[in-house]
């Protein structure tokens, strides 16, 4: 029985020989080398589609992480190490052994696909819903000014109201005009329908709320019924900051005093932490007032409170042994019953506020 030709025959070993050498039995071998065996051929497919859905599976591992180090705003360099680390943690995964996403691939696959489709998809919601604006323009490093627009809508798969990066423009200036031009530009490449932004949201300055030609104005002549707010954190800033020029100058000297003369110095530092064990005071370093966050002025009144007992014998102490004048002012500042109700009186005061 010839396999390869199929066909029987009767004879012996010479007859099998010279059946081989027929040029019907050459060409069906020749033939049959070519031809894939059923049994093998099912096999290959089955490996074959492993093989596919194995590399989609890494490949969403990869879209997976690239997202997370987008999402957090972490480090494209910790790509570096991330994928040894999972290959370590899992040895028994054939996913996390196959992953190779460095650096360099990371930023393509934020750059190249995650960013373009969820800009996508958000142009797509502001086509068809109602939305508001924010608007706020910052100069960088390189003196560059850039402009960033974010839009807030509602989410109907979320449930919520989101905030999502619209665009970061490069502007020449911040006048009302170019900043005005550029949002149209902005919402005409995404083919975003200008009647569907129902608000604006900026900060207080003149060229945003201008009732002639600022910003404020400008977009009032596309839409009359827009709603402008100004930014509420601004406005609360600025009535923190005029409030603040209320407290006496003598007691606004005196918090910047205590934190100068003892923050400043390595070895004060050491020096005040040992009077804060012998006092049984908490062990915490003094805050400093911040000029332009007048709000900052809480928490400092609130630390000095707490290392009142401490404060007050270092300084004794400091005075007797050096004479400073430094020294000197605060404690006489110290001593005076005035300043600690007047410190608590800020306490309470600043608790309520922000409370």
């Amino acid at each position: 029985m010839c396999l390869v030709c199929n066909k029987s025959y009767i004879g012996g070993e010479a007859h099998a020989l010279r059946h081989s050498k027929n040029k019907f039995h050459v060409k069906n071998f020749e033939a049959k080398q070519h031809t894939t065996d059923l049994a093998n051929l099912c096999s290959s497919n089955v490996e074959f589609k492993k093989s596919v859905m194995l590399q989609k599976s890494v490949e969403n591992a990869e879209l997976k992480l690239s997202g997370f180090i987008a999402e957090h705003n972490l480090p494209f360099r910790v790509m570096e190490h991330l994928p040894e680390i999972l290959k370590i943690v899992f040895p028994d995964s054939v996913i996390a052994g196959k992953i190779t996403c460095g650096r360099d691939k990371t930023r393509n696959i934020i750059v190249k696909k995650l960013a373009p489709n969820a800009d996508q998809a958000l142009s797509e919601k502001l086509q068809k819903c109602k939305f508001s604006i924010l608007l706020d323009e910052s100069t960088d490093k390189s003196v560059v000014k850039s402009m960033a627009v974010v839009a807030r809508f509602w989410c109907p798969q979320l449930k919520r109201v989101c905030d999502r990066l619209l665009g970061l423009v490069k502007v020449p200036s911040a006048t009302a005009q170019i900043m005005k031009g550029e949002v149209d530009k902005l919402l005409s490449i995404r083919n975003i329908p200008k009647e569907n932004c129902i608000g604006f949201r900026w900060d207080n300055a003149s060229v945003n709320m201008g009732e002639v030609t600022g910003l404020k104005a400008l977009v009032k002549i596309d839409n009359p019924y827009v709603i402008v707010v100004g930014c509420v954190c601004h406005s609360l800033a600025l009535c923190a900051s005029n409030a603040s020029k209320e407290i006496p100058l003598e007691f606004d000297e005196f918090v910047r005093d205590v934190y100068n003369y003892i923050q400043h110095s390595p070895k004060r530092i050491a020096a005040y932490a040992e009077f804060q064990g012998i006092t049984d005071t908490k062990n915490h370093r003094l805050l400093k007032v911040c000029d332009v966050r007048w709000l900052s002025l809480e928490s400092v009144v609130m630390r000095i409170l707490e290392q009142w007992r401490a404060l007050k014998v270092y300084f004794y102490e400091e005075f007797k042994a050096i004479k400073s004048a430094s020294a000197e002012k605060v404690l006489k500042m110290m001593e005076n019953v005035y300043t600690k109700l007047y410190l608590q009186f800020l306490a309470s005061f600043c608790r309520k506020s922000t409370s």
